[in-house]
């Protein structure tokens, strides 16, 4: 019978593959920075207002876990942002986080993928 064998040497590729993870991030978390700030800003012109404090209190934090970034009104507002998002018995809904969050879905679906491709380009993976 006869048979061939081919030896390959796979450890770059394994290492390639093992720091994509990290590279996503890498690339990722620039991109949830700018995303995280156009939502705060569009949040920011959509929030209804009488003295601009809710405006004022609309924040960008780094997550606890340092993968990204989150958008809130501060507490210093109390729970004033979440009834104006969600509306409370006596008060309609008056969105502005949430919707723009929605507006910024496909931009940040946009960058993700750049980036994501940049990170994998980077580890010598892509085309």
């Amino acid at each position: 019978m006869d048979s061939l064998v081919v030896a390959v040497d796979d450890t770059a590729l394994l290492a390639a593959l093992h720091a994509i993870p990290d590279a996503v991030l890498a690339h990722l978390k620039p991109e949830s920075k700018v995303t995280a700030n156009n939502i705060a800003s569009e949040a920011r012109r959509r929030v209804q207002r009488r003295t601009g404090a809710t405006s004022e209190a609309i924040t960008v934090e780094e997550t606890r876990n340092g993968d990204g970034y989150v958008v809130f009104v501060g507490k210093a507002r109390g729970h004033v942002g979440r009834y104006l998002e969600w509306g409370t018995t006596f008060a309609r809904a008056q969105p502005f986080l949430f919707a723009s969050a929605r507006l910024e879905e496909s931009a940040m679906l946009g960058r993700a993928r750049l980036a994501i491709q940049a990170a994998i380009d980077g580890e010598g993976l892509g085309e």
